[in-house]
């Protein structure tokens, strides 16, 4: 049976010996060979029990004669995936900002879930965390955004072969028309006089001073390409 301990040690201080546990816990379990393992676990107490139960069940598997060929990618914390995943969408070709974003998203759903391991992960956790997040206000809109970051985050890592399947991949989005948080209507053209005034007053945004995007908000209420243009530099 794994199970998990702190490291003890005796450190001279001021001559003295004083003694000392590890801020790590570790794991002790017994491998498919039977030997006793030690492994380094993390600070936190559950994260490393999570890790004791996944080495003991490869070693049970290997015991049987199965192998897993994502053994060492599963013991790593999803945190840590992760900070590759938002690498990846920098490297390929993403701004910093949707990088972060979407590394924002996919953080606040295994957090809110409580994943560390991927061996943690439950689609039926996510819709419940999604839930209970459009109780407290979140949009259909934005929980959707939240699962499409969350599902292309595990799409990467089977495409990347750290797992074998994406655990969400079935989950789908609701339906945002349902849920319109606002109606969209015309500007009148006094609001739009004050709205150009106002931006062209404006500190610098987008890359733009506030004159350049007085402009370009000028032309987009005078042909008709709002949407588009709020989409870029709203």
């Amino acid at each position: 049976m794994a199970s998990v301990f702190k490291r003890k040690y005796t450190k001279v201080v001021d001559g003295k010996r004083v003694k000392k546990q590890s801020q790590s816990w570790y794991v002790k379990y017994r491998d498919a060979d039977g030997i006793e393992r030690r492994v380094k676990g993390y600070k936190d107490k559950t994260a490393t029990a999570q890790l004791a139960a996944t080495l003991e069940r490869e070693a049970e598997l290997a015991r049987s004669g199965v192998v897993n060929p994502y053994a060492e990618q599963q013991k790593k914390p999803l945190v840590e995936h992760l900070k590759d995943f938002r690498q990846s969408l920098l490297d390929r070709g993403n701004t910093k900002d949707h990088a972060r974003l979407t590394h924002n998203r996919v953080r606040a759903v295994l957090s809110g879930c409580k994943f560390v391991l991927i061996s943690d992960v439950r689609a039926s956790r996510v819709q419940r965390y999604l839930a209970e997040r459009r109780q407290l206000g979140l949009s259909v809109k934005t929980g959707n955004y939240y699962l499409t970051a969350a599902k292309g985050f595990f799409n990467w890592m089977v495409d990347d072969k750290r797992i074998g399947e994406n655990p969400i991949a079935h989950l789908k989005g609701q339906n945002a028309n349902a849920d319109i948080r606002r109606v969209r209507r015309a500007l009148e053209p006094d609001e739009i006089r004050q709205l150009l005034e106002a931006t062209a007053e404006a500190p610098e945004r987008f890359g733009m001073s506030g004159y350049e995007r007085s402009l370009l908000y000028r032309f987009a209420a005078e042909t008709g390409l709002r949407g588009d243009i709020v989409k870029c530099c709203g």
